[in-house]
């Protein structure tokens, strides 16, 4: 009986606990300009999520000066010197992949903007909102030319590298072994 309460904690702590997170590496090259890093969301899945979903990002800008290649400007942007903006719900998150759909219709896009040099990095439909009405991918410096490359389509910009079991599944598996085995002993 004095293992019931530890056994009845450990079942419900694994009811409770947030495993729905995901976090999805980006590994992106527009241009001469690049993003890497990762992006956390809540778990969400399916068409047409917004930006409630994005928890966490950390992604490392990479843009040459488009007059001076040998002036490059990097920035590491976060939520905290950083912004995410939506102009719409755009992405389709799975288990293992965001992507973004350049044909939808609408002023649907999703710029990420910040960091000390105020570098950004946006994804855009045919109605514009990032630096243009074309369905293109940006890179750049805020208030200067960007990198861009046109896209149709969907496109997958994250993928997950591993879909691991929950922690929170093996903290409920062995909260009702442990459950099992006090109702075991009580026979």
């Amino acid at each position: 009986m004095k293992y019931f309460p530890a056994a009845v904690f450990m079942t419900l702590c694994a009811a409770t606990a947030n495993a729905a997170l995901i976090t999805y590496d980006v590994d992106r090259t527009i241009g001469d300009g690049m993003v890497e890093g990762t992006i956390t969301t809540d778990g969400t899945l399916g068409n047409g999520v917004s930006a409630s979903i994005m928890q966490d990002w950390s992604l490392t800008l990479t843009v040459p000066d488009l007059v001076d290649p040998g002036i490059i400007f990097t920035a590491t942007i976060n939520p905290g010197n950083s912004n995410l903006i939506f102009g719409s719900t755009v992405i389709n998150a799975t288990e293992t992949e965001l992507s973004f759909d350049f044909d939808l219709a609408g002023n649907d896009y999703m710029l990420f903007s910040g960091g000390t040099t105020e570098l950004f990095w946006c994804m855009e439909t045919s109605a514009g909102g990032c630096n243009g009405p074309d369905s293109h991918e940006h890179i750049g410096v805020q208030g200067t030319a960007s990198y861009s490359v046109p896209h149709t389509g969907e496109i997958v910009f994250a993928t997950a590298t591993v879909v691991p079991v929950p922690a929170a599944v093996w903290l409920f598996g062995s909260g009702l072994l442990g459950l099992a085995g006090i109702a075991r002993r009580k026979r």
